[in-house]
């Protein structure tokens, strides 16, 4: 044998012993994400450690069946000790079955009185009441399942426009999403569509125009059939006309509910029959 000679498998170790650029790209990516998943790994694990802020109580009361009223009396709420009310002193009454809509710019407490309403956050004074129960003596899910939230922040999840709006119900059937789509006014572009409700609705509804995405949350919340629907500015990124036609519509069709309009437009606010003003 010729003393040059190489083994295939020697030759084979000689050429591959040195990653590719390609390679060498991925492991850098595949350690950049790794940092990141540490680094939230130990917030997760700090968080855990932490007591809730909101807890259920330990004998919760039940909340009666069909409309309620709602209310916040007084309440004074911040977000962490030392910082600056984001509410200080707000008093707001929604009886069963009546439109307020509050009104204010940014950084008034608009999304603070949301937070609330959903014992996302306690009042450090005051209360928030529903059927005029402390919501601190009721269990967080019966609370969530009082009040259904449609607005700008509402996600929409990368999944057919069928299970987006079965999050509110997850037993509901075709025909009582297709109620809620009509409600919402947009069956009709829904049913035109190939897949119809199998339609994908990409990432956060990428694949939707700024006017469907808000349909979709509002018949979604409208499935939920809650005493108290909130809308929490609807209509942040829709031009007037399409903004005014969707507060219509869910002022149409929100049957029994209660509706609380959070927003910093005057679009057809002449329709509730009271507005509250906040200032920032």
């Amino acid at each position: 044998m010729a003393s040059g000679y190489s083994s295939p498998a020697r030759r084979s170790w000689r050429f591959s012993r040195w990653p590719s650029a390609r390679t060498q790209t991925a492991l850098a990516q595949a350690a950049r994400e790794l940092e990141s998943a540490l680094a939230a790994g130990r917030r997760v694990v700090e968080l855990t450690d932490r007591e809730p802020a909101v807890q259920d109580p330990a004998d919760p009361v039940e909340l009666p069946a069909g409309p309620v009223p709602v209310a916040l009396e007084a309440v004074r709420a911040r977000y962490a000790p030392g910082e600056a009310p984001a509410l200080d002193g707000l008093t707001l009454r929604l009886e069963a079955g009546r439109r307020i809509a509050v009104v204010g710019p940014s950084g008034a407490g608009k999304s603070t009185i949301v937070n609330l309403l959903l014992r996302f956050l306690d009042p450090e004074v005051g209360r928030v009441t529903i059927d005029g129960r402390d919501v601190r003596e009721l269990r967080q899910a019966d609370v969530r399942r009082a009040v259904a939230v449609a607005g700008q922040e509402s996600h929409l999840f990368s999944t057919s426009i069928r299970e987006n709006l079965r999050l509110a119900r997850p037993d509901a059937g075709d025909a009582e999403i297709e109620d809620a789509l009509r409600r919402a006014r947009i069956w009709d572009w829904v049913v035109s569509l190939p897949d119809g409700l199998d339609t994908l609705v990409g990432e956060q509804g990428r694949e939707l125009s700024g006017g469907q995405r808000g349909r979709l949350v509002v018949a979604r919340a409208l499935l939920a059939d809650a005493p108290v629907l909130v809308l929490d500015e609807p209509t942040a990124h829709l031009d007037t006309e399409t903004a005014t036609s969707l507060i219509d519509d869910v002022l149409d069709n929100a049957g029994t509910s209660s509706v609380l309009l959070i927003t910093h437009r005057r679009e057809r606010l002449e329709r509730m029959d009271e507005v509250v003003e906040l200032s920032a």
